[in-house]
This record gives C-alpha cells, sequence and structure tokens, in this order.
C-alpha cells in the first residue's frame, strides 16, 4: 500500500468513526427544498457555493481544523460531502447559513 492509499483509509476510517459517512449511503431524489448555504471564500476572489446543505461539521485534529459538509449534488443525484482543510493558505474562510 501506497501513502496515498494509506492516507485515503485513514480519511476513510476517521470519516465512519465520527459518524460523518455512512457505510452505503443512499440517494434521496426528493431533497427538502429548504436546505441550506455553505460559500467557502478563497484567496485568489472566487467563492465555492453548496445548496442543499444538510449539516455541517468543524473537526480538529493534530493541529488541523477541517470543515465537513453533507450536501446532495443535484448533477448526480446522490449526497456527497465535501471536506476542506481550513488550514490551507487558499481558503480565507467560510460562511453557513445561519439556520443550519
Amino acid at each position: 500500500m501506497n501513502d496515498e492509499e494509506s492516507r485515503k483509509m485513514n480519511l476513510m476510517h476517521f470519516l465512519y468513526e465520527n459518524g460523518i459517512i455512512e457505510p452505503k449511503p443512499e440517494a434521496k431524489e426528493n431533497k427538502k427544498s429548504d436546505s441550506k448555504e455553505v460559500k467557502i471564500f478563497l484567496v485568489n476572489g472566487k467563492t465555492l457555493y453548496f445548496d442543499n446543505v444538510s449539516s455541517t461539521k468543524e473537526l480538529y485534529e493534530h493541529g488541523r481544523a477541517v470543515l465537513l459538509i453533507k450536501h446532495f449534488d443535484k448533477e448526480t443525484s446522490k449526497k456527497g460531502i465535501s471536506c476542506f482543510d481550513l488550514n490551507k493558505e487558499n481558503i480565507i474562510g467560510y460562511s453557513i447559513d445561519d439556520e443550519l
């Protein structure tokens, strides 16, 4: 097993152990229309938008901050989890709809 495979395996184990992902997530056909939005602000002035967000979680491990966003991707009709390392230099902040 190479370093990349080991890193992916450790990340998956961490996500399962913390209840972030389910062993076999099922896609939902009808996502709630009142889902919330999360914005990730980048140093280059761009903003990443996530709508249809069901939950967010900020985790701290080994001095690192990670933002996990559970969302529904309309293009693939599947649930997804996006993970952002908040210690990276290209991320300057984020905004979460206050009703989440």
